[in-house]
């Protein structure tokens, strides 16, 4: 992957712009599996077609589709034949509710295709030049000029605090210096970032404990389980949930181009 400078007016929204060209020949077995992250992304292809598949519901991407992935709480497949390149803008959990839209909880575990008319009525990227900065900044420029709102700032103080204790925080600490009740604070989140605090909370433990011990099958990081875990076996449970396998099942076939997608 190749990341890109983010421009000013979309650095408080977006956490990194990056360009991927997939390999011409996958590994056999190739699981091309990517674990929740708790950001939105943005994606548009510009070789090659393919499909996200998420509990068994395909959402197919044809050339120069521009499309959202929604916040997701289990494992997401891709699939299609390679090779395949795209753009994709990566939107921090509350990012994506500055372009206007106000019910992203009906994104959750779906992909959405998106509009690319500009203020102007033309539409962008209908095409692919050759140059892929030209195409990157004509896909922000188009963001730029769908900024609407901006997030809570309670709701950026959250993720602030979950992200610095990597999940392991409980719920009632993130609202103590809050002078509003948990059933709203939940409200806003949610409304915001499309999934709750503590759903955000269990998808940054998983996703850090996943890039400790599994990315890489580091097992000497093991021990580490029990630091975002109360024990082995709370870890397998929300593996199974999120990845639909036991660690041991999963490790066995390659997930090359899933993991690409996994590092922070």
């Amino acid at each position: 992957m190749q990341y890109y400078p983010i421009p000013e007016n979309l650095i408080p929204y977006v956490e990194s712009i990056w360009s991927f060209e997939s390999p011409d020949h996958m590994d056999y077995g190739e699981q091309a599996a990517i674990i929740p992250s708790g950001r939105w992304i943005l994606i548009w292809n510009y070789i090659g077609e393919y499909q996200h598949v998420i509990q068994n519901q395909s959402f197919y991407h044809s050339r120069y589709d521009l499309h959202l992935v929604g916040q997701h709480t289990t494992k997401i497949l891709l699939k299609g034949d390679v090779p395949v390149s795209s753009i994709g803008i990566s939107f921090k959990p509350y990012g994506y509710y500055s372009m206007g839209e106000n019910d992203l909880p009906n994104y959750i575990n779906k992909v959405v295709s998106i509009s690319k008319k500009k203020l102007d009525g033309t539409e962008a990227l209908t095409s692919f030049s050759g140059n892929i900065q030209e195409s990157v900044t004509e896909l922000t420029k188009l963001l730029e000029e769908r900024i609407n709102y901006k997030p809570d700032n309670r709701v950026v103080q959250i993720c602030d605090q979950i992200n610095a204790h990597k999940g392991c925080i409980l719920i009632k600490d993130l609202f103590a210096d809050m002078h509003i009740s948990q059933r709203q604070l939940n409200k806003l989140f949610k409304s915001q970032t499309g999934i709750t605090p503590k759903q955000y909370a269990s998808i940054i433990r998983f996703q850090e404990i996943y890039n400790l011990y599994v990315r890489n099958s580091q097992s000497e990081n093991k021990h580490e389980l029990y630091d975002l875990f109360y024990d082995e076996s709370h870890f397998l449970l929300s593996f199974r949930k999120i990845l639909r396998l036991r660690p041991n099942i999963f490790l066995r076939k390659p997930n090359k181009l899933g993991n690409e997608f996994i590092k922070k």
